[in-house]
């Protein structure tokens, strides 16, 4: 967390979330009062995404083996104008407690892979760590679509909302 330029820390520090990026290439960080344990709960519980994620009508876990796991997910976008259902299969890596390497390997995506990284942060220096610092890093590619330029503003949209949902989340198990 401190070697994060001031800006970013103070607004992390103020519960905000830090969205960086465009075209496809984002970086979202944020500061979550929990355990790590409790944040890698939500950011693995595959089965119930469509309980607690914006747009996800659905997500199965079909794989598990070891580190590695492959789920599916059905979203729905509603825009003013129409409604787009996608689906898209991705296979991660979990390395507990701290990285979630994740890649699209089916689905409507032209291409899609990143990583979730967890970090303990602590109050000040020597105390116990209280809160989560939650870095989320993602390249995403749209298969033919009629505007990537549409595509990017309603992923972009879609990428901030499901991290406000999992710090709400991760924030309602802790209680």
């Amino acid at each position: 967390m401190d070697r994060l330029p001031l800006e970013q820390r103070v607004s992390l520090k103020k519960g905000e979330l830090v969205f960086l990026g465009e075209g496809g290439n984002y970086t979202s960080r944020l500061l979550i009062t929990t355990t790590m344990d409790n944040a890698w709960q939500v950011l693995t519980d595959y089965e119930h995404f469509a309980e607690f994620l914006p747009g996800v009508v659905s997500s199965e876990l079909l794989e598990s083996n070891g580190d590695r796991k492959v789920f599916e997910q059905i979203n729905k976008i509603k825009t003013f104008v129409f409604s787009i259902e996608s689906r898209v299969k991705v296979a991660t890596i979990e390395s507990y407690p701290g990285k979630i390497a994740f890649e699209a390997v089916d689905g409507d995506l032209e291409s899609m892979n990143g990583t979730w990284k967890l970090e303990p942060v602590s109050p000040y220096p020597s105390a116990p760590p209280d809160q989560v610092l939650i870095t989320h890093q993602v390249m995403v590619e749209p298969a033919k679509a009629p505007s990537d330029g549409i595509f990017f503003s309603i992923y972009e949209d879609r990428l901030q909302d499901t991290l406000k949902a999992i710090k709400t989340e991760t924030e309602r198990r802790a209680k």
